[in-house]
């Protein structure tokens, strides 16, 4: 028996030892990257006056376990912060999460002009600023973000004429505008975006009326185009024809007139298309290819 005692306590005690060499490992200890985004997040939660989502972001804990934040490979990468109720502005600390690629800031309460101050997050690629207060113009050189892939403006108060320097943003897929004050026109240099899948520009109702640009054309990896309630006139390009990806295409509730273009229905991908509360005549082009459409809405 006492054998068997003496054989467990050194059992326990070998593997107090083999506890304890692992517990540098258990308790994690935070490379300096992550280090230096855990101090730039708790500032940015000070200088928010700690709001109640952040109540579990703490110097005990590694930033990659809170809420709203969004890590690859044990560094910061993503601000997750949608929807909560923040009413302050955008501090330039933000932009020292050097490896921030992410920022959703929707559906809150910010006003003011647009945050250039994000210009020094030099390698965002998603950003959605939708919902919010915004006023005053997009920036003339908002290409200096030119990593982005996603830009979301949608349903704010911004005025003015949309930036042809979007057009000199060569990443971009994804560009919602809608739901603006923005005059002038869309500029055609959006057709030179080689990469863009969405195009959101509807309801934008204080736009002067103009063509739908023949340069749209030319974006072959079109997915979606929105453009309803853009004060659209003339005909749909027949460069259209040249959509091969197009699968959403909605032109409704503008001052469209002529017929259809000839190749429209022949985009084997497409499947709604909204050309509702138009001036649209002649005939349905055919021969129809478009064996995916379970919307149409003429």
């Amino acid at each position: 028996m006492s054998e068997m005692t003496s054989s467990f306590s050194k059992l326990s005690l070998s593997f107090f030892y083999f506890f304890l060499t692992l517990m540098p490992f258990h308790v994690i200890s935070q490379s300096p990257v992550t280090t230096a985004d855990q101090t730039t997040l708790l500032n940015l939660k000070k200088l928010w006056r700690t709001p109640p989502w952040t109540a579990s972001w703490n110097s005990s804990s590694s930033p990659c376990t809170w809420p709203a934040i969004q890590c690859t490979a044990g560094t910061v990468t993503g601000l997750l912060l949608h929807d909560k109720n923040i009413t302050d502005t955008i501090p330039p600390l933000m932009c020292d999460l050097k490896n921030l690629t992410m920022l959703d800031l929707s559906y809150n309460y910010l006003q003011g002009d647009f945050p250039k101050v994000l210009y020094n997050c030099s390698g965002l690629q998603y950003l959605d600023l939708s919902q919010n207060f915004f006023v005053g113009p997009i920036p003339s050189d908002i290409d200096r973000l030119s990593s982005l892939q996603f830009i979301n403006v949608g349903d704010n108060n911004f005025s003015g004429e949309i930036p042809p320097a979007i057009s000199r943003l060569p990443e971009l897929r994804t560009l919602h505008l809608y739901q603006n004050q923005f005059n002038g026109t869309v500029p055609i240099e959006i057709g030179n975006l080689a990469n863009l899948v969405t195009l959101g520009v509807a309801y934008n109702t204080m736009l002067s009326a103009s063509i739908i640009p023949i340069e749209f054309g030319n974006s072959k990896n079109l997915e979606s185009l929105w453009m309803t309630m853009t004060n659209l006139i003339g005909k749909i390009p027949d460069s259209f024809a040249n959509l091969s990806s197009l699968q959403h295409l909605d032109l409704a509730r503008n001052n469209l007139d002529g017929p259809l273009p000839q190749g429209l229905f022949q985009l084997k991908n497409l499947s709604v298309v909204y050309l509702f509360k138009n001036s649209l005549s002649g005939e349905i082009p055919t021969p129809i290819e478009s064996l995916n459409l379970i919307g149409l809405d003429l």
